[in-house]
Order: structure tokens, then C-alpha cells, then sequence
């Protein structure tokens, strides 16, 4: 994995696709804690627990390429409401989190995420864990569901992508004179053929970012035979949440209540 992506571990892509901002400095929302997570190389990631009740799910969630830990603490009652505890963890260099993102590292730590989550006292044995990808946090999130698929409960994947090279030429990267490949890229609708794992994909349907199609492609290769693709009608790549409404939060309510 880290291979192949090293292609794309260059200013000239990374430079692109990730918008790192500081935090806000804002405390966590009460009853929430804020985490350090180690990865590799020395760097810390920030990473912020919003309580469920007992025993149930907790939902792992790898957010967009321009959002923060603190953007999903307004969304926490509605998770909580679910039935689920969430998680939402910055990628090197966001809020703050040290170091700088790649896409090699952003992938590699998930793992990294994963261990920790799984060793929290509050988390292991005691509840599900459903890992969540949005728009770039597709990658981690389903990498984590192809290889890791025993340690986790579900995937949820929110506006995610298939392919690299259409997502790298919409954002301005000269894929051409970089010399890149499909197969330099995160190679997402591959890996989602070694995905069992019980999954929901959630797309707008007016989506200019990240097209439907990647949507479907995603939803055909994944592997599992307990799968849901569920289309948000008239909403963009940014607006998915707020159009979606009971639509939405229906969808990851009744996915993880049958956990």
C-alpha cells in the first residue's frame, strides 16, 4: 500500500487535496473527551469520543479533506440519538494533530487508529465498532474494511470515490505530467472486492465532486452480501447531510441498530 501510494506523496498532489486548518481551540461539547492517538513516525493525531449509550455501536469516522474533528460536534445528538458513540479522528497536520498529511500516511494510520480505539477500556469488547469514510476519508475507511474486516462491525461510506485519477484532474493536479495511474492512485473499487463486512453507501445524487457513478461502482464491487446503497435526492457532495434528513439518518439508523 505504501508503495504504490508513494506516487502520490508529492507537493504537487498533496498540495491539492488537502486543506489542513488549525482548531478552533473550542472545548470538547460536555461528556465528550478529547484523544491523543501515537501513529508511526512519532506524530499525533487528535482525535475527539462523543459517549453513546451502553453497548452500543461506536461509529469510527474519517472526515473530508477540508473539515476538522470539531465540525461533527454539532451532530453528535443525532448519533446519540442512533443509539451509537462517535468518534472523529483529524489526519497529521489538521487541527491539532501533528505532522503532515500524504496519502500513504492517511491510510497507513487507520490502522494505527484502529489499534487504539480497540484498546480504549470503554470500547473493547464492550461495543461494535462502524467505521465511517466521507469523500477522502473513504480510503482509510474502506482500507480498514478490507483488511481489518474482523475487527469491525460495518462500513458506512458517505460521498465516497472509486476511482483517483477523475478526483485528482477535478482538483487541478497535471496528472499527466506527474506521470501517474490508476494504479498509483488509492485503487478504492479494488479494495472494495475484499470487503464482506456489512456495508452502506450513502451519495447524493447532484454530487459534481465525486459523481454517482463512483457510488455504484463501489456498491458493485463491494463483496458483502449484507450491502445498501441509499441515493440522496438533490443534494450536492457538501449538502448530503442536510438534504438528506430522516432519509439520511434513517439509513445509518436502522444500519446500526441490526449491528
Amino acid at each position: 500500500m505504501a508503495a504504490r501510494l508513494s506516487k502520490l506523496d508529492v507537493p504537487i498532489v498533496t498540495g491539492r487535496i488537502f486543506f489542513p486548518r488549525p482548531d478552533p481551540g473550542d472545548p470538547a461539547p460536555p461528556g465528550s473527551t478529547d484523544l491523543s492517538i501515537p501513529v508511526e513516525g512519532g506524530a499525533v493525531l487528535h482525535a475527539r469520543l462523543h459517549p453513546g449509550p451502553d453497548g452500543g455501536p461506536l461509529v469510527l469516522l474519517f472526515h473530508g479533506n477540508g473539515e476538522l474533528v470539531a465540525d461533527y460536534d454539532e451532530v453528535t445528538p443525532a448519533y446519540r440519538a442512533l443509539g451509537a458513540a462517535l468518534l472523529v479522528v483529524d489526519y497529521r497536520g489538521y487541527g491539532r494533530s501533528t505532522g503532515q498529511p500524504t496519502p500513504s500516511r492517511i491510510v497507513l494510520d487507520a490502522d494505527g487508529v484502529l489499534d487504539f480505539v480497540r484498546s480504549l477500556p470503554a470500547i473493547r469488547g464492550r461495543r461494535p465498532i462502524v467505521v465511517l469514510g466521507r469523500s477522502l476519508g473513504s480510503a482509510p475507511a474502506i482500507h480498514l474494511a478490507a483488511t481489518r474486516g474482523a475487527d469491525l462491525a460495518g462500513l458506512i461510506l458517505e460521498s465516497g470515490f472509486a476511482r483517483t485519477l477523475p478526483l485528482l484532474r477535478l482538483v487541478g493536479v497535471p496528472i499527466e505530467r506527474a506521470g501517474l495511474t490508476e494504479a498509483d492512485g488509492f485503487d478504492n473499487e479494488a479494495a472494495m472486492r475484499r470487503v464482506a463486512i456489512p456495508t452502506l453507501i450513502l451519495h447524493a445524487d447532484e454530487d459534481t465532486i465525486i459523481p454517482i457513478e463512483d457510488a455504484h461502482l463501489n456498491f458493485e464491487a463491494c463483496a458483502a452480501r449484507d450491502k445498501t446503497l441509499v441515493l440522496i435526492e438533490g443534494a450536492g457532495h457538501n449538502s448530503i447531510m442536510a438534504y438528506g434528513g430522516r432519509k439520511y439518518w434513517g439509513a445509518i439508523g436502522d444500519f446500526v441498530a441490526r449491528l
